[in-house]
């Protein structure tokens, strides 16, 4: 599990608790609680596509959680209709070729992600449905949509939204009830 949001937050928790549950193993990534960088440096931009692109041990342990797992659940906080910026962060600087995708001899791209047969989004908006619609809903585009292009064939979704009034632990245990 991904999380973006800054300190405790129930959604968190909540989610936390509905899967391991139900008997899932949660190994939780807690972006600001290990500082996760958010600009990629330098060096990294120049090893993107280079054999050793994974250069800091933070981008290392992302690779080998997201290697030994079979779901992801993205938790963070809708900002300006999009991914917060360590989540975004996470994706460019993790999901790089050979961890989210690769190259066939002809230059077309394959999923590297083929273990991740869930893939879901837990997220509390600060705006409307409608208005986050109009908006584009970047955040559920980027994980939902092109994220999923890099993991099993048949991976499935999962987008949870809350409001901040909603009663939050009662919506996310009964949508994460079936994982």
């Amino acid at each position: 599990m991904i999380d973006g949001f800054e300190g405790d937050d129930p959604l968190v928790a909540a989610s936390i608790d509905t899967l391991e549950g139900n008997g899932h193993d949660v190994e939780v990534i807690d972006l600001d609680g290990v500082g996760f960088t958010i600009a990629m440096s330098n060096e990294e931009r120049r090893a993107y596509h280079g054999p050793d692109n994974l250069i800091t041990a933070e981008t290392r342990a992302g690779a080998d959680a997201i290697g030994a797992a079979d779901a992801l659940l993205f938790c963070y906080p809708t900002t300006t209709y999009t991914l917060p910026a360590r989540v975004k962060a996470f994706l460019d600087r993790v999901l790089v070729p050979e961890v989210a995708f690769t190259f066939d001899d002809k230059g077309r791209v394959a999923p590297a992600m083929t273990n991740i047969r869930r893939l879901g989004v837990v997220t509390r908006r600060s705006h409307g449905r409608v208005a986050t619609i109009r908006a584009r809903d970047a955040g559920r585009r980027t994980i939902l949509r092109t994220l999923r292009l890099n993991c099993h064939r048949f991976c499935r979704r999962t987008f949870i939204a809350v409001a901040g009034g909603d009663a939050v632990t009662a919506v996310v245990r009964r949508r994460l009830g079936r994982w």
